[in-house]
Parts: structure tokens; C-alpha cells; sequence
């Protein structure tokens, strides 16, 4: 049990330590637009989400101690509902299309990650 809730704690943390970092990286070597951000940004973003949640449900899988697909649902559940809010009233100056993407597509790309880790088989003699 104690694992499990390690597993979706700490494949949290890491989908939220690289989204910061890969953020923090693009507005760097980008800049960060003025007043409403423009479609490569948000494009961007939405790639940079993409690789962060992958990054999680790649952890996720590795750290479950069983059932990993079933680790890497919850966090895709968990990733869902950071976006809702965002959905709901989105940050101003963004249109309301792109927090809905990042709710649809970021934790179907968290799933995708969790596949990715696939357990070697037992060794058959």
C-alpha cells in the first residue's frame, strides 16, 4: 500500500519537476510572450506537457510494486484533475480550447508513458 501511494506521489513530482523545468527552459531560449500567448506558445506548451507526462507514467510504471497499469491510471486521474480547473475558467488571455487539450491529451499521454515500461517476462526454461 505504502509503495503504491509512493509510486503515484513521487510519478506526480516528477511530471511536475520536468513540466517546470522544460517551461522554465522554453521561456528562456523563447521568451515569455507579453499579454495573450500566441499559437506557437501554446503549442509549445502543450508539447512540453506531453513530454512531462510521459516522463510520469514511465516512472509510474517503474515504481508500482504491481498492477502498474492500474498505478498509471490513477496518476492520468490525478493529471485530469489539475487541468478541470483550468477548463473551467481558463488563465486569462488563453483560449478556452487549449486547457480542454491539455485535459484530454496529457493524461492520455501519461497512459501512453506507463505502456512504454513494459516488465521484462520471467526467463522460461
Amino acid at each position: 500500500m505504502i509503495r503504491s501511494i509512493i509510486a503515484l506521489i513521487g510519478s506526480f513530482a516528477i511530471y511536475v519537476f520536468v513540466l517546470l523545468a522544460l517551461t522554465l527552459v522554453a521561456a528562456f531560449v523563447f521568451g515569455a510572450p507579453r499579454g495573450a500567448p500566441t499559437m506557437p506558445f501554446l503549442a509549445l506548451r502543450l508539447a512540453i506537457a506531453a513530454i512531462a507526462a510521459l516522463a510520469g507514467g514511465f516512472s509510474c510504471a517503474a515504481l508500482a510494486p504491481g498492477r502498474p497499469r492500474a498505478h498509471v491510471a490513477g496518476l492520468a486521474a490525478m493529471i485530469l484533475v489539475t487541468h478541470l480547473s483550468a477548463v473551467l475558467k481558463p488563465p486569462g488571455g488563453q483560449p478556452r480550447w487549449d486547457p480542454a487539450a491539455h485535459a484530454v491529451i496529457v493524461p492520455l499521454v501519461a497512459l501512453g508513458g506507463g505502456l512504454l515500461r513494459r516488465r521484462p517476462s520471467p526467463v522460461r526454461a
